[in-house]
């Protein structure tokens, strides 16, 4: 396992339904072949959102993820992103401050530290599959393209992150019930082994309520419970 394949992880898990455009706090549980995790949402008290995940592996990783981010006219706007891992005896830990007056973002990855530009519109590592969720609520189901593209920091650089819609729904059975979901694949460098497919459902307005991730190694990520924070 590395900082790519865990990545994933922090994903956004609310399934209330809310008007458009708006975000409600709340937490998750969910469960995968390396242990649990607890995903939440809340608003901090100058009006950002913190989203935030804890894998805990026992001895064998523990891996913490956090993004703070405003959220304007239906746009992410990511503040600062923090990450910190154990597998067994390797550590790894990363930062990133977004600068929108300069567009600049200072970053750390482990010894390694810089700063780059970015575009008008950019998205933090935890936070493009919050926005994917978020123009899902906005598109017409008649008029979902084939393909939605973000510029998402990762690591140091800015890359293109495209993802492939399905034109058909699929049913998935999870263990809050069986919903029909939008099938949305993350495309890869042609040749490359990588997969990374989510599974987005109309009925719980667009949540991800199923994830499959190949990297190192196969795994299959499902929500376990959820509640919501006043």
């Amino acid at each position: 396992m590395n900082k790519k394949y865990l990545s994933i992880f922090c994903i956004f898990f609310w399934y209330e339904a809310i008007n458009a455009f708006d975000i409600k706090p709340s937490r998750a549980t969910l469960e995968s072949n390396v242990g649990e995790m607890q995903v939440e949402m809340k608003m901090l008290e100058d009006g950002t959102w913190k989203l935030t995940s804890l894998l805990d592996g026992g001895s064998i990783v523990r891996r913490e993820e956090s993004e703070v981010f405003k959220l304007i006219d239906n746009q992410i706007h990511p503040i600062n992103y923090r990450f910190n891992q154990r597998i067994l005896f390797r550590k790894y830990k990363a930062s990133a401050d977004f600068d929108w007056q300069d567009n600049e973002v200072s970053f750390v990855e482990n010894k390694d530290k810089g700063k780059i530009s970015f575009p008008s519109r950019i998205l933090g590592p935890s936070s493009a599959s919050l926005q994917l969720r978020l123009d899902f609520r906005k598109f017409d189901e008649e008029k979902i393209p084939n393909e939605i593209a973000y510029d998402v920091y990762w690591k140091g650089t800015i890359k293109n992150r495209i993802y492939e819609v399905s034109d058909d729904k699929e049913l998935i059975q999870t263990p809050l019930g069986e919903y029909e979901a939008y099938k949305v694949s993350r495309r890869f460098e042609e040749g490359s082994k990588r997969s990374q497919i989510f599974w987005l459902a109309p009925d719980l307005d667009y949540s991800v309520i199923k994830i499959y991730d190949k990297n190192d190694r196969e795994v299959e990520i499902k929500i376990k419970n959820f509640e919501e924070l006043g």
